[in-house]
C-alpha cells in the first residue's frame, strides 16, 4: 500500500539550522520540502554552498573517471597490472555494497584535504596527458608532412634562390605534368615520389622564373614548407624518436594515475559525503528565514513520526515543530509500504512510473500476475531449480543493497514460478515428463493449442480484473457511473457475446439472452463514452468508444507472446539435447569422449536458453503489465519518497529505521 504521509513544519535558530539538517539526516525518513512563504520570511539563499560542493562532486566524478580510464589503459602496455586488475574485480563481484554509521560517514569530512590534494595530482596529470595528445598530433602532422619528400637526397633549405638562378621545391600534380612543355626548355626538373602528388624541384635562370612558375602554378604547384637542414629522411628519424618519447612519457603518466586505484575508495567515501551535503544545502535553501530564524518543511512517512517526534523533543536545540496532513493539491512525495513478497516488484512499477500519492498501489496486483507469467514463458523444473539456486546464494552470502536485493529477489520469485510451471508442463531440463514416466498436466510442444488457449485466458482474467480495480478507483473518487459504464460493459460484452454465439449448443434459448446481454453492454460502453461530453461530441465521443472493442481485442492478443516464448523455450532446450545426442552417437567406439562433448553442448546450450529467455521473460512480462494490465486502471505521475542521505551512491549508513505507529505530535 502507499504509506500515509505527514508535513513536518520546523522552526528554530538560524544558527542551528545546519545542526538540524544532520539530525533530520540522521533520522533517515526526512524528505525537505520547499517551503511555503511566510509573512515576514525571506527565502534562504544558500547558492554560494550548493555551488561549492557542486565543484567537489566534479571533482570527484572527474578522479574517479580518470582513475578507472587509466587503469583500463594501462592494460595495453601493463600484463602484470592486467592480472591484478582481474583479480580484484572477481574478488569484489560477491562483495555487499559496504555500509557505514553514522558516526563514520560524519568522520568521512577528514578526507576533504587528502582527496583534494589527490584531485589536485590528477588534473596535473590529465594536463600532462592532454599536453602528450597534442605534441603527438603535432608530430604526427609533420611526418605527415614531411613523408612526400622522403626520397629528396638533399636538405631542402639548401635548395634557396641565387644571384642568377631560381630554385623551388614543392608538388604537382603528376596528371598535370607534360614532359613535353615549352617551359622545360628553359629550366632542370627533378622529380621524386610515385602516386597522383609528386614532388619537383626546379632549377632555372632569373630570366625565366616568371614563366617556370607560371607553368607550376598551372600544374596546381604547393611549395614546399620545410625549412630543415638534414634530409627529410634523417628529420623522420629525429621526428620519431621524439614521438617516441612522447609516448614513454604517456604511458609513464597514465601508469602514475593508475597507481591511484587504492585511492577509489576515499574517492566514492568523499563523494558520497559531498552528495548527502549537497543535499543538505539544497533543503537549507528550500527554507525561509528571518534575521535570526529559519522555517523549514519536509515530508515525513506516518509510521515514523514518533521516532522522530522523540529525536527532536531529547534534541538540545531551540525549536518548535508540529506535524499536519497533506492539503488538497500538494505534491506529496510517495514511499510504497509493502510486505517482503510484494516490495520487490515495486522497482518493477517504478520503471513505468511512481504511483501517486493517494492512489491505489498497484505493487500487490502486478506481484501475482508478474510472478505467473514469468514461470509460463520459461517454464522448466531445471531452469528453476537454477535460478532459485544461484539467487539464493547470492542473496545469502553477498546480502546486496536494496535495489539489487529487490532485483535478485524478484528473479529468485521467478525461478520458483519457473519450477511450478515446469513441473505442470512436464519439462525438465528440456526432457519430457512423458519420457521418464513423472505425471505433468499437458506438454505445450505436443498440445500448442492448450497452450494458446491457457496464455489468453490468463490474459482475459488480467485485462478484466484491471477493469475492476479501475472501477473501484474511480467509485473511490466519487464518480460511479464512469466506474460502472465504463468497466462492468466488458463484463457484459464478453458474457452476452459467449452467450450469443456458443449458447445455442446448450439451450436454443441461451442465444437470445445473449443477445440482450451484449446490447447491454454496447450500451454500457457508449454511455461511457458521451459521459462528460456535450452537444453533438456526446454521440461522436459515445460511439467513438466503440472502436475500443477492437482496442480489447487487440490487447487480448498480445497475450500470445507467453505462448509463444513458454514454446521457444522448451524448443531451444530439446534441440540442444538432440544435438548432444547426436553428437555422442557420433562416436560409438569412444562413448567417454562422445559423452564428454555431449556434456559440453548441454552445459553451453542450457545456460544461453537461461540466459536469453530469462530477460526475454523479464522483459516481456515487463511489458504485458505496462501496456496491456497498468493501461486499464494506473495513471503513476507521482514523485519517489527520497529521503536525505538517500543520494549516496558507493556506501549505505546502517541505522535502525523508524516504522513504529504515530499520529502527529509536536514540541513547544
Amino acid at each position: 500500500m502507499i504509506a500515509q504521509m505527514r508535513k513536518l513544519t520546523l522552526i528554530g535558530s538560524f544558527g542551528e539550522s545546519e545542526a538540524m539538517l544532520d539530525l533530520l539526516h540522521k533520522a533517515g525518513c526526512v524528505e525537505i520540502a520547499p517551503c511555503r512563504e511566510c509573512a515576514g520570511t525571506d527565502k534562504t539563499d544558500n547558492n554560494a554552498r550548493i555551488d561549492e560542493l557542486s565543484l567537489k562532486i566534479a571533482d570527484c566524478e572527474f578522479a574517479l573517471g580518470f582513475i578507472k580510464d587509466n587503469v583500463k589503459a594501462s592494460k595495453t602496455f601493463a600484463s602484470e597490472n592486467k592480472k591484478e586488475k582481474k583479480a580484484g574485480k572477481s574478488k569484489k563481484l560477491l562483495q555487499p555494497l559496504p555500509c557505514l554509521t553514522y558516526d563514520e560517514f560524519n568522520a568521512l569530512s577528514m578526507l576533504g584535504d587528502k582527496t583534494d590534494a589527490l584531485v589536485s595530482e590528477l588534473k596535473k596529470i590529465s594536463e600532462g596527458l592532454i599536453a602528450c595528445a597534442s605534441d603527438k598530433l603535432k608530430y604526427d602532422n609533420y611526418l605527415n608532412t614531411i613523408k612526400p619528400y622522403l626520397d629528396l637526397p638533399i636538405s631542402p633549405r639548401s635548395l634557396h634562390n641565387t644571384q642568377d638562378t631560381f630554385i623551388t621545391l614543392g608538388m604537382i600534380d603528376a596528371n598535370a605534368f607534360d614532359s613535353t612543355a615549352d617551359w622545360l626548355d628553359n629550366a632542370l626538373c627533378y622529380m621524386y615520389g610515385e602516386g597522383a602528388q609528386k614532388v619537383i624541384a626546379v632549377i632555372c635562370h632569373k630570366d625565366y622564373a616568371d614563366s617556370v612558375s607560371q607553368a607550376l602554378s598551372d600544374m596546381e604547384f604547393s611549395r614546399c614548407s620545410l625549412d630543415i637542414d638534414v634530409t627529410p629522411a634523417h628529420e623522420e628519424e629525429r621526428v620519431k624518436s621524439l614521438l617516441g618519447e612522447v609516448e614513454k612519457k604517456r604511458q609513464s603518466l597514465i601508469l602514475q594515475a593508475a597507481s591511484y586505484e587504492s585511492r577509489i575508495d576515499d574517492l566514492r567515501k568523499i563523494y558520497d559525503y559531498y552528495s548527502v551535503q549537497y543535499a543538505k544545502a539544497g533543503g537549507l535553501a528550500q527554507s525561509r528565514r528571518t534575521v535570526s530564524t529559519y522555517v523549514m518543511e519536509a515530508w515525513i512517512p506516518l509510521k515514523c513520526c514518533d521516532n522522530l517526534s522523540a529525536m527532536l523533543d531529547s534534541s538540545p536545540y531551540a525549536l518548535t515543530y508540529y506535524l499536519t496532513e497533506p492539503e488538497e493539491g500538494e505534491l506529496v512525495p510517495t514511499l510504497a509500504d509493502n510486505n517482503a513478497l510484494v516490495t520487490p516488484y515495486e522497482s518493477v512499477t517504478n520503471m513505468y512510473s511512481t504511483p501517486a500519492y493517494g492512489e491505489i498501489d498497484p505493487n500487490p496486483f502486478i506481484t501475482f500476475f508478474f510472478f505467473i507469467f514469468f514461470g509460463i514463458m520459461l517454464a522448466d523444473v531445471g531452469y528453476g531449480l537454477l535460478l532459485t539456486l544461484v539467487t539464493g546464494i547470492y542473496l545469502a552470502i553477498v546480502r546486496p543493497p536494496k535495489g539489487m536485493k529487490n532485483m535478485v529477489k524478484l528473479i529468485f520469485m521467478g525461478g520458483i514460478s519457473t519450477i511450478f510451471w515446469g513441473f505442470l508442463f512436464g519439462s525438465y531440463f528440456g526432457v519430457s515428463a512423458a519420457d521418464i514416466g513423472i505425471w505433468h498436466w499437458f506438454n505445450p510442444i505436443t498440445e500448442p493449442m492448450n497452450m494458446l488457449f491457457l496464455s489468453l485466458g490468463l490474459g482475459l482474467f488480467q485485462m478484466l480484473f484491471g477493469y475492476t480495480v479501475n472501477m473501484v478507483a474511480m467509485i473511490r473518487q466519487k464518480k460511479p457511473l464512469e466506474a460502472i459504464f465504463g468497466n462492468s460493459c466488458w463484463y457484459f460484452i464478453l458474457i452476452g457475446g459467449v452467450m450469443a454465439f456458443l449458447g445455442g449448443k446448450l439451450a436454443s434459448w441461451l442465444p437470445y439472452i445473449g443477445y440482450v446481454v451484449l446490447a447491454v453492454g454496447l450500451i454500457f460502453l457508449v454511455l461511457s463514452g458521451a459521459m462528460g461530453a456535450k452537444g453533438i461530441k456526446k454521440i461522436t465521443s459515445g460511439l467513438g468508444r466503440l472502436y475500443d472493442i477492437i482496442n480489447f481485442f487487440s490487447d487480448l492478443m498480445s497475450y500470445t507472446r507467453l505462448f509463444g516464448l513458454g514454446l521457444a523455450s522448451a524448443v531451444i532446450a530439446m534441440v540442444f539435447n538432440q544435438i548432444g545426442i547426436v553428437i555422442k552417437d557420433m562416436m560409438p567406439s569412444i562413448p567417454v569422449l562422445g559423452w564428454a562433448i555431449a556434456c559440453v553442448v548441454f552445459l553451453i546450450g542450457h545456460v544461453f536458453n537461461i540466459g536469453i529467455n530469462t530477460l526475454g521473460a523479464y522483459v516481456h512480462d515487463a511489458r504485458l503489465q505496462f501496456v496491456e494490465f497498468y493501461g486499464k486502471f494506473y495513471e503513476g505521475g507521482g514523485a519517489l519518497f527520497r529521503p536525505l542521505g538517500s543520494q549516496m551512491r558507493y556506501y549505505y549508513i546502517n541505522n535502525n529505521k523508524y516504522n513504529t505507529k504515530n499520529t502527529s505530535g509536536g514540541k513547544n
